[in-house]
C-alpha cells in the first residue's frame, strides 16, 4: 500500500497552543491510513469475496445444468403411448435433426407426404446458398470482364486515333517540306 501524506505545517502555530510536528504527522498519518484502508482494503476484500461467490455460484449452476441435461425423460402422445425416451440432450439433438433432415420441396418448404427430390432441408439450403453464390460470382466476373474489355477498346481507339493523326501530320510536314 502506498500512502501519500500532506502535512500542513501552518497548523503548528494555529491559535495560542503550539502543536509539535510529530503530533501533526501522526494525526495526518492516522487519518490517511483510515481513508486508504477503508477504500483499498474494503475493495480488495469485496473483490475477493465477489470472485469467490461468483465461482461458487457458477459451479452450482454448472452442476444443476449438467444434472438437468442428463435427466432421463419420457414423452408420450395424448393417448399415453411413449414417443420418446432419453435425456434432454438427446431430445435437443432429435429436435435439430428433425429440422435439418426433414424432406423439402424445391422452394425449401416441408413436404407433406412423399417427395420426388428426396432432398432434406440442409441439402436444399446448401444447394440454395451455393447457387446464389455462383450467380453472384458470375455477375461479378461478367462486370469485371466487361470493364476490362471497355478499357482495352478505349485504349486501342486512342492509339489508333493518335497514330492516324500522327501520320496525317507527318504527311502534311512532308508535303510542306517538299514544296
Amino acid at each position: 500500500m502506498i500512502l501519500k501524506i500532506n502535512v500542513d505545517t501552518d497548523d503548528m502555530f494555529d491559535g495560542e497552543e503550539f502543536v509539535t510536528f510529530e503530533k501533526l504527522f501522526t494525526d495526518e498519518l492516522r487519518r490517511q491510513m483510515i481513508r486508504d484502508c477503508r477504500g483499498k482494503v474494503a475493495s480488495e476484500k469485496f473483490e475477493e469475496f465477489s470472485r469467490m461467490a461468483s465461482e461458487a455460484v457458477m459451479a452450482e449452476i454448472k452442476l444443476k445444468l449438467e444434472n438437468f441435461i442428463s435427466e432421463e425423460i419420457s414423452l408420450t402422445d395424448r393417448w399415453g403411448k411413449t414417443t420418446f425416451v432419453g435425456s434432454i440432450e438427446d431430445l435437443f439433438k432429435k429436435g435439430f435433426d428433425d429440422i435439418l433432415l426433414r424432406p423439402v420441396d424445391s422452394s425449401g418448404k416441408t413436404l407433406q407426404g412423399c417427395t420426388a427430390d428426396g432432398n432434406t432441408w440442409i441439402e436444399w439450403r446448401i444447394k440454395h446458398v451455393t447457387e446464389d453464390r455462383v450467380k453472384r460470382l458470375v455477375e461479378d466476373a461478367k462486370k469485371n470482364i466487361e470493364f476490362s474489355i471497355t478499357e482495352m477498346v478505349k485504349k486501342k481507339l486512342v492509339e489508333l486515333k493518335d497514330g492516324a493523326i500522327k501520320r496525317q501530320v507527318d504527311d502534311a510536314f512532308v508535303k510542306i517540306l517538299n514544296r
